[in-house]
C-alpha cells in the first residue's frame, strides 16, 4: 500500500506544483501503473465524515442510553480488537 506522503513508490516524481506526476506512479515490485481511487480524496473524506456526523451520530446518541451501543478501540492490535468484539457480543458489556 502506498501513500504519496508517508509511503510513496520509489518511482514517484513531483511536478512543479509539488503534486505527484501520474505517469511516474509505478508499483515498486511489478512496475504496474498506480492510481488513486476516486473515493480516496480529501473531498471524499470530508463528505464521509459529514455523513457520519449527520446520520450515524444521532443514531448512536439515541441508542447509547439504552445500553445497546458498544464501544471498541479499533486502533488497537487486530487480535485485541477481535477479542473485545467477541467479548462484547457474548456478554453484552
Amino acid at each position: 500500500s502506498y501513500h504519496v506522503k508517508y509511503a510513496p513508490p520509489k518511482s514517484m516524481k513531483l511536478g512543479p506544483d509539488g503534486k505527484p506526476i501520474p505517469a511516474t506512479m509505478k508499483d515498486d515490485v511489478s512496475g504496474a501503473a498506480l492510481f488513486q481511487r476516486p473515493d480516496d480524496t480529501a473531498e471524499a473524506l470530508t463528505k464521509r465524515l459529514d455523513g457520519y456526523r449527520s446520520q450515524t451520530v444521532p443514531i448512536l446518541d439515541h441508542y447509547a442510553p439504552h445500553g445497546i451501543v458498544k464501544r471498541i478501540d479499533g486502533g488497537a492490535q487486530i487480535d485485541k480488537v477481535w477479542a473485545e468484539v467477541k467479548a462484547k457480543l457474548c456478554t453484552g458489556n
